[in-house]
């Protein structure tokens, strides 16, 4: 996984793509876009680690939605756990009406 990151980061432009991200959506560190008040309008499913450096699975309390935080994953934890995530994705869609 790390060496799929390596080799995206490298990859002409990317850098300066991610510096104006961060600019417009983390300004002075903070996430400026919250769309707290939009989940729970639809069945949601949030799926967060527990060690997300990027944004804090703190975030996730108080939301109207189906919430699991799986323990010791990072920011992609769609594919440090892809398994796992995979199968809650699967699970919360089957549960749909």
């Amino acid at each position: 996984m790390l060496e799929d990151m390596l080799k995206f980061k490298r990859l002409e432009g990317v850098d300066q793509a991610l510096r104006q991200l961060d600019h417009k959506l983390f300004d002075g560190g903070r996430q400026m876009l919250d769309l707290r008040s939009e989940v729970g309008r639809q069945p949601s499913l949030v799926i967060w680690g527990s060690d997300d450096a990027i944004i804090p699975a703190s975030h996730a309390q108080g939301l109207q939605a189906q919430v699991h935080v799986l323990p010791g994953q990072g920011h992609m934890v769609q594919l440090e756990a892809a398994e796992q995530v995979n199968q809650l994705i699967s699970t919360f869609l089957n549960a749909q009406p």
